[in-house]
């Protein structure tokens, strides 16, 4: 994928998040309507469809029970062709799931009945839909997994491209959907505790404010360093012995030691921050900060470098030879 698209897509994720975070002001309400989608749009229609008439009625089982039919589909075309492995059992797991989350999107009513009271409203829709998506990407983690230990150094470069620029769409949705929908969830429910002190509650706003500020920025590192890595594997492609791919890589280093060193410093200004200001603050937040994905991609960093700067020092010491 060109970088300019992929920097289009990341933009428009950020704009969605901002604009769904906006709109639901609860981070709650933004996950169980992420977790049912399309689900229960999809459902929605089919209801109407449904009770338009015997032609609607009938124009809605069909297109129920094809959608829930798909995986099936997809395992057979795989039998037939002999390319079935293990991980294609979830294939047929996933069919009986979409039965279930499509007929329960049509019917939300039924949901408590087969998953207890908790299932009420939209929960029951998400609560599937969960199940879904994790078996989902399980399928897909697997098949991906299968393809990665068969592929060549090519193919190799091509999944990092996916799986950074999943990352990067994964750091702007929390910067841009997840942080703000915190802050403004956690901004409700201070109000709604502390009706007729709202005078009072400027500290606690800004501490709240600085608190989110501060995860969109740990996002927003974490995407700074996953276009890097983007760059890295760009010049390694082209040639991986190049000075562009060291130098490439010795810039991935340092993205990725001010990405660990700004997220372990603003996890310490927070906390102590919180500390000293306890007493004038109406909201505590007790949380451990341990930067365990920013040092292992340091850690992994500066592998990748140390190896491409020795292959191309061997490669050189190799050409003087030639």
């Amino acid at each position: 994928m060109a970088r300019k698209k992929l920097y289009l897509l990341w933009a428009a994720a950020g704009a969605a998040g901002l604009a769904l975070a906006i709109l639901a002001r609860d981070s709650a309400a933004l996950l169980t309507g992420a977790l049912g989608f399309p689900f229960a749009p999809l459902g929605q229609l089919l209801r109407r469809m449904s009770l338009s008439g015997g032609a609607g009625n009938a124009a809605a089982v069909a297109v129920y029970v094809l959608i829930s039919l798909l995986p099936a589909a997809w395992l057979l075309a795989r039998l037939i062709k002999r390319r079935a492995k293990a991980e294609d059992v979830l294939l047929a797991v996933l069919c009986g799931l979409l039965f279930a989350l499509v007929y329960g999107a049509v019917n939300p009513g039924l949901l408590p009945r087969w998953l207890g009271p908790a299932a009420s409203g939209g929960i029951g829709v998400a609560f599937l839909g969960s199940a879904f998506w994790s078996v989902l990407a399980a399928y897909l983690a697997l098949r991906a997994l299968r393809s990665c230990l068969g592929a060549d150094a090519d193919r190799l470069a091509r999944y990092g491209r996916w799986v950074l620029a999943v990352l990067g769409a994964a750091a702007v949705l929390g910067a841009f959907g997840v942080s703000p929908a915190g802050f403004l969830a956690d901004r409700a429910a201070l109000q709604a505790g502390n009706t007729g002190n709202e005078s009072a509650l400027g500290l606690t706003y800004a501490y709240l404010a600085l608190r989110y500020a501060a995860s969109a920025a740990a996002y927003l590192l974490d995407l700074w360093a996953v276009s890097a890595g983007l760059t890295l594997l760009d010049a390694w492609t082209q040639d991986r012995y190049g000075e562009a791919a060291v130098t490439a890589a010795d810039g991935l280093v340092r993205r990725c030691a001010v990405t660990l060193g700004a997220t372990a410093v603003m996890g310490v200004v927070l906390q102590l921050g919180q500390l000293l200001m306890a007493r004038r603050l109406y909201t505590l937040s007790a949380r451990l900060t341990v930067p365990l994905t920013p040092l292992a991609l340091l850690l992994a960093a500066l592998m990748a470098a140390r190896y491409l700067r020795e292959g191309k020092q061997l490669k050189d010491d190799n050409d003087l030879f030639i």
